[in-house]
């Protein structure tokens, strides 16, 4: 009986070391694995972080809006100033160099200088008879500009007239206007207010000018 019982026990001992070896072997095994698969995991894991990432630069580049710049014109604009005589009917054309103040402006920009510029015309444009001037075509390469003159009407006389409170000038035929003026009528003498109420005449340009050298601010 000593004998079975010790045989009993040495083959319990060998199966408690071969299970314990077996369990060993499979955790081994179950670590080996783990550590094999980790490093894919982790590249899959990049791959969609990567990927998703894209996706996000990509939606922003398409919420983000394009910007509209204005055309403007340059130091290489070509500038063609058109002037039409109403009196003659004719028409010229010449070429110059783009004014310093017409660079680097948006058709808007220009419209606005235009308009200021037909408001008070140089001494020079009036005394060819000069009407009015416009922006016939824009472009960041070619500005053209028409000047409106009446040279039938240059050396004709003139009346003082009030609008909105300021002083203009116009022709004998009191439709075409001369000049516009800063003149406020409550800022000259009242006899002259007086008299330009009643549509002040002035008989020459030399007289016109005079005036507004006088009474201008």
């Amino acid at each position: 009986m000593k004998h079975l019982y010790r045989i009993s026990l040495f083959l319990n001992a060998c199966f408690l070391v071969f299970a314990a070896y077996n369990y060993g072997k499979s955790l081994f095994y179950h670590e080996s694995v783990k550590e094999e698969q980790t490093p894919i995991i982790q590249n899959i894991t990049m791959v969609e972080e990567a990927e998703e990432a894209e996706e996000t630069v990509d939606t922003a580049k398409q919420e983000i809006p394009v910007s509209s710049q204005k055309a403007t014109t340059t130091a290489d604009t070509i500038y063609v100033i058109e002037s039409y005589d109403h009196g003659t009917e004719e028409t010229t054309e010449k070429e110059e160099t783009i004014p310093d103040q017409y660079i680097g402006k948006t058709r808007e920009e220009l419209e606005d200088i235009i308009a200021a510029y037909s408001d008070a015309p140089s001494l020079s444009d009036l005394e060819k008879g000069f009407a009015s001037m416009e922006l016939k075509s824009f472009s960041p390469n070619r500005l053209v500009v028409t000047k409106n003159y009446y040279s039938d009407l240059k050396n004709e006389n003139f009346y003082l007239l009030v609008e909105n409170e300021y002083i203009n000038v116009y022709y004998s035929d009191l439709k075409t206007v001369y000049l516009y003026t800063d003149i406020l009528l409550s800022d000259l003498p009242e006899d002259i207010q007086q008299d330009i109420l009643n549509k002040k005449y002035i008989e020459s340009e030399e007289e016109l000018y005079n005036f507004l050298e006088s009474y201008s601010s």
